[in-house]
């Protein structure tokens, strides 16, 4: 076959498509009956199915109003796992105090408390801490002016630096280490 009887062929066909759509069309917009719905037929037909029914709007929920000191504490918290590259405290080396982080908060403006689980800690451990906190969310957050670390029954509470003085040291081992 040729050519061009392939392509004579393929428009007939193409052209009886379009005739028999347009028949359609001009047959369903004369007669009032033709692609309409028979209410008894459609009874019928249904019987037996569930009515779905459009769900329910919501109603919405009262929550918390979110503690502005709180937040800035989670902040300054993340800045400490992001600056050690870590996604939680239990990343962090079971020998520190890090990994014993149970709860922080900020007491006053500018002041983050941390209280980690009570262990036989020295005040090189919570001051390493104190210290490491001062330098990866300190470094770019100035709000933070100081980090106070207790242990869990307040039998041990050791205050860092201040940020500025911080900055300002030679040594990145806390004196307590020393």
């Amino acid at each position: 076959m040729s050519r061009a009887t392939k392509r004579v062929i393929g428009n007939v066909s193409v052209l009886t498509v379009l005739v028999a759509l347009v028949a359609v069309l001009v047959f369903s917009a004369m007669s009032p009956t033709f692609l309409k719905n028979d209410a008894k037929l459609t009874a019928e037909a249904n019987a037996g199915t569930p009515i779905v029914q459009a769900m329910s709007t919501p109603k919405p929920t009262h929550t918390k109003a979110v503690d502005p000191a709180q937040a800035w504490a989670d902040d300054q918290m993340i800045s400490l796992l992001n600056g050690n590259s870590k996604s939680s405290f239990d990343d962090f080396n079971p020998e520190i105090a890090h990994h014993y982080i149970e709860s922080w908060s900020q007491p006053k403006p500018g002041v983050l408390a941390i209280t980690v689980k009570d262990k036989n800690w020295s005040k090189c451990d919570l001051d390493s801490l104190g210290m490491n906190v001062l330098d990866t969310a300190g470094w770019d957050n100035p709000g933070l002016v100081q980090v106070v670390v207790s242990s869990e029954s307040g039998s041990l509470v050791r205050k860092s630096l201040t940020n500025e003085e911080n900055k300002n040291r030679k040594s990145a081992i806390p004196d307590s280490c020393a």
